[in-house]
């Protein structure tokens, strides 16, 4: 099983994918006002390659906390180290506890 070290550092690497995906569309505004962007699924399911559908607004709202993160429908991992705090019909946000809240804190530090 993975410890929450990894699970925390591989979900940070996916946030830091997105937000580059969000700083693109931002930089060259290849998105307007309500119109859907595909973000890298955050979840720590190994082998994830999915896409979420989101505004950028969206995003930005499940970016408010670093201990929170955007996935796919049905890819909430274990409730140890998660807990579900937002359900959309294309998205899912989760919040990490314990010590991958830990990690996802200092990961979103990390310069």
């Amino acid at each position: 099983m993975p410890t929450a070290e990894r699970i925390g550092k591989n979900e940070a690497l996916f946030r830091e994918v997105n937000q580059r995906i969000r700083e693109l569309n931002e930089a060259f505004e290849t998105s307007g006002a309500g119109e859907l962007t595909d973000f890298v699924c955050e979840c720590s399911l190994e082998g994830c390659r999915e896409y979420v559908r989101l505004t950028l607004a969206e995003y930005e709202e499940v970016r408010t906390s670093a201990a929170r993160f955007l996935v796919a429908p049905g890819h909430q991992w274990t409730p140890e180290s998660e807990r579900e705090v937002g359900r959309h019909e294309r998205y899912w946000v989760v919040e990490k506890l314990g010590a991958a809240r830990e990690v996802a804190e200092r990961e979103a530090d990390a310069p």
